[in-house]
Order: C-alpha cells, then sequence, then structure tokens
C-alpha cells in the first residue's frame, strides 16, 4: 500500500512537471496530439490522419477516368511482388503504361475511390506550383530572394535569412535550422504536424547555415514554398492546385489537404489524401514534359530543371532521382510510410504505390523502393 501511494505521488508529480514543461515551453500543440493519439489509439501519423484533421478541399473538374489496357489485370504480378506489397501492409498498387491501366490491385481501406495521405509526396506537387507561379508571372525565377514575399524574414541579426532563394527552398540546401525528425514529440516536425499556427511557427524558425552549400532534407523548406505561393497568388495553396492542376488533369474525384486550423493554412510539406488513380496523373504529367491531353500546364524547362541533380545526387527540385542504380532510369514521389509515384520515362510507365508501412533506408532510397523498382522494370519490360 505505501508503495502504491508513492508510485501515485509519483505519477501525479511527473503529469505536473510535464504540463508545466508544455506551458513554459509554448508546446501547446502536444495536447492535440495526444488528444489525437487517444482517439486512434496510437500516437504515429497515418494514411487516415485526414480524418482527425481540419481540411480544405481540392476541387475537380470533369472527370476522366483512365482507359483500360487490352491486357488489363490478365497477368497477375509475381508472387514476390505481391508478398512484398502485402508484407507491407499495401492498400494501392497499380501501373499505368502507355497511357492506359495494366494493372490494379487494392487492400483494406485501399479502392479506386479511396481517400489517404501522400505524406512527402506533396512535396514534388508544391514544386510543380511553384513552376506554375514562375509560368504566371506571380514568380520572377527560382533564384527570386524568399524575403520578397515574406519579408518577415529581413530581420537584423539573421544575416543567412536574406540570402536565401526559392531555389534553395526546391533542392533542400537553404541551411535552415530544421531538424527531420518524426519520433521527437517536441521536435519541430511534430509540431508543424499538430500546431494551429503553422505560419507563426515557420516565422520563428531561421537560417543557421550559408544557403546552397549542404543538402538537408527539410520539410520547413517545403512549407515555406507553399507560403510563397499564397502570397505571391492571393489564392490558396488548394485553390491554385485545383485550377492549375487538379481540374486540368481530370482527377476523378476531388482530394483533402489537410490545413492547421479551420482558416489556416495547407501543410504544404505533406497530407494531400487523394486515391492511387489521380496520384498517378502527377507522375503522367511529368512523363509528358508537363503536357496533359496536348495543354503545356508547366513549362517543360522546369519539368527538365526539376529532374536534375542539385546538391544531392539522387534529389532534384523536390523530386527524387535515380539514375543508375537500375536497368532504366527512374525518378519518384516520396512519402513515409511508403507513398510512391514511381515514373520509368524508357517504359513509358507509371506506378503507384499507397500503404501503411515501408521499409528501412538504404542508399538514399528504401529497401521496399528498391524491390518494387526492380519487379515493376522486370515485369512490364517492353523494350526486351
Amino acid at each position: 500500500m505505501k508503495f502504491l501511494k508513492l508510485s501515485l505521488k509519483l505519477l501525479v508529480f511527473c503529469f505536473i512537471l510535464l504540463n508545466a514543461f508544455i506551458i513554459v515551453s509554448g508546446k501547446s500543440y502536444v495536447y492535440k496530439a495526444i488528444k489525437i493519439g487517444y482517439l486512434k489509439g496510437h500516437n504515429t501519423a497515418t494514411i487516415e490522419d485526414y480524418q482527425y484533421f481540419e481540411n480544405r478541399i481540392i476541387e475537380n473538374g470533369e472527370a476522366v477516368q483512365w482507359p483500360e489496357a487490352s491486357d488489363y489485370n490478365k497477368e497477375e504480378i509475381s508472387p514476390a511482388l505481391r508478398a512484398r506489397l502485402e508484407q507491407n501492409q499495401s492498400i494501392a498498387f497499380t501501373v499505368i503504361q502507355n497511357d492506359s491501366i495494366r494493372y490494379e490491385t487494392y487492400w483494406g481501406i485501399g479502392s479506386r475511390a479511396s481517400r489517404t495521405n501522400s505524406f512527402s509526396m506533396a512535396k514534388s506537387v508544391v514544386g510543380m506550383l511553384i513552376g506554375v507561379a514562375v509560368q504566371e508571372g506571380y514568380i520572377e525565377s527560382i533564384d527570386q530572394k524568399i524575403k520578397d514575399f515574406i519579408p518577415e524574414y529581413d530581420r537584423s541579426g539573421d544575416h543567412f535569412n536574406t540570402e536565401v532563394t526559392i531555389k534553395h527552398l526546391l533542392t533542400m540546401s537553404s541551411g535552415m535550422n530544421w531538424n527531420e525528425d518524426y519520433y521527437n514529440p517536441f521536435g519541430v516536425t511534430a509540431e508543424a504536424y499538430f500546431t494551429q499556427n503553422l505560419t507563426d511557427l515557420m516565422l520563428s524558425i531561421n537560417f543557421t547555415e550559408k544557403p546552397g552549400e549542404k543538402w538537408h532534407y527539410q520539410s520547413g523548406s517545403t512549407q515555406l514554398m507553399g507560403l510563397i505561393i499564397e502570397r505571391a497568388t492571393g489564392q490558396k495553396l488548394s485553390e491554385y492546385l485545383s485550377a492549375k492542376l487538379w481540374k486540368p488533369l481530370n482527377a476523378t474525384d476531388s482530394a483533402d489537404w489537410m490545413i492547421d486550423n479551420e482558416d489556416g493554412i495547407e501543410k504544404a510539406y505533406c497530407c494531400i489524401n487523394s486515391n492511387a488513380l489521380d496520384f498517378a496523373r502527377f507522375g503522367q504529367l511529368y512523363l509528358d514534359g508537363g503536357k496533359w491531353n496536348g495543354v503545356q500546364l508547366i513549362d517543360s524547362a522546369f519539368v527538365t530543371a526539376t529532374l536534375s541533380p542539385d546538391l544531392e545526387p539522387h534529389y532534384g527540385y523536390s523530386w527524387w532521382l535515380y539514375d543508375t542504380q537500375y536497368k532504366y532510369p527512374a525518378y519518384a514521389m516520396r512519402g513515409v510510410n511508403g507513398q510512391y509515384v514511381i515514373i520509368i520515362p524508357a517504359l513509358d510507365l507509371v506506378a503507384v504505390r499507397l500503404g501503411h508501412k515501408r521499409e528501412a533506408h538504404f542508399n538514399k532510397s528504401t529497401l521496399d523502393l528498391d524491390f518494387y523498382v526492380r519487379e515493376i522494370i522486370s515485369q512490364f519490360d517492353v523494350l526486351n
């Protein structure tokens, strides 16, 4: 009984101490994280998270579904590929080749119309919107300084802030003081996910290294690109995406983009929620040099630049590049837990995998992505 009372006192003390730390540090977002974790039954980010957050609709226009190829689903994927997809709790796997669906399959909550979180695949989408904004004259060029759009960064004592360009954000070489840690509940990445004032959080973060010299993968860089697009165009990010890409791409369904509060801003670095066949449209758009149905939605020169490495050989303008490790060059949109849009130009192919799990990192790729690409090439190689 004495031990029980002591344990209870210790528990109460720890609870008070934790609350005091949260209040003093200003990290009140932790309460929201605890509440959502309680509702979900766990505290990790999942592909179904959108239902626990505020969202803004990405409206679609005329819906046009992909045509099915003459051999649609006539050949099953290899047992090894199916086993790996199921091992990683996939919900969707589809292959678009020569502008038609060659193969698609779903598990669990997945379907043609399911809506799940793409996580950092959104970074590639925001990169595309930068290209559109340049094309439309809202942004002079990607070499324009970010202080032109975010004058709050032009403050004394932080001299690197005024040197950062949009290109530095695109290529993850901005020198931002941001630690990309998905497991620290008090870290900036967790705060960005749960905070209800994402703009203030971003404006509190400085650039502590000279931009353009080191590559560091940082969600904060993409979040600032989202803020720049909103300020440059005068439109919410979801509205701009809807008008310039989602509607022109004939997406079959509307989508959701998670926002920080009811009237707030989009989490630009992540959190576009849609389905595999609509995500595949982004891959096809890039496969065709920024053109869709004969209309140039993104300047082809920007698309080419996007797919050129900068400081990191495997990274372009918010796209992952794999030029030498496979039989054919490939590039990809990537999101945590294994959300992938994989493009293999030589095979005129776009593949999408969505699911709950991914495997460990491997040479700037992941073990599961590496396996998927090799299996896709093996099974859909029309050049053999």
